[in-house]
């Protein structure tokens, strides 16, 4: 076989290797209905673990290199920590931080065992290539985007980033055309 054909046929199987594996990457495995319970669940634990300020707890949601996300901090001490525009915060150590340094959990005077958390927000969970992928709407036109993974502890938060609306700034007066009437 001359040089050329070899080299052909080379490249025609890296390129069908290629494109099998890209076909096998790209194949999402369905979630059971077990998953997505347990996904809520997770959202749930979350949701409580803030409340009452469990800052371990809150970060064993996450995997140990789990991220949170957010487009603006909005209480004044994580703005003073993480800049006044957002931030990613990386690993179970920054994740409790994060709780530890809550406004309402630095203040000894609320009673955290009063503090419940609402109703747990419902989760749109799609299958994603490495695990799952959800939204969870917030009342102020927020939304959450999560990336969960399952784990020998069960499904943990890969990551969650807060993506919060712009604030509404006031509308400057209507300047006057100069013509009364």
């Amino acid at each position: 076989m001359s040089l050329s054909k070899l080299s052909a046929v080379c490249i025609a199987s890296l390129v069908c290797g290629s494109v099998l594996a890209a076909q096998q990457a790209v194949q999402v495995k369905e979630l059971s209905s077990q998953d997505r319970t347990e996904i809520q669940e997770l959202v749930a634990r979350y949701a409580r673990a803030l409340s009452s300020c469990a800052s371990q707890e809150y970060a064993s949601l996450f995997v140990e290199d789990g991220v949170f996300i957010s487009d603006d901090f909005r209480g004044a001490r994580h703005r003073a920590m993480y800049g006044p525009n957002g931030g990613t915060l990386v690993g179970r150590a920054k994740l409790a931080e994060l709780v530890e340094t809550e406004e309402f959990c630095l203040d000894k005077s609320q009673d955290r065992t009063s503090r419940a958390p609402g109703a747990t927000p419902t989760v749109v969970i799609e299958p994603a290539a490495q695990g799952a992928n959800g939204t969870i709407a917030l009342p102020n036109s927020g939304r959450y985007e999560d990336e969960y993974v399952k784990t020998p502890e069960g499904w943990r938060f890969k990551s969650r980033k807060v993506v919060m609306p712009t604030p509404q700034t006031q509308p400057s007066p209507a300047i006057s055309s100069g013509t009364s009437r």
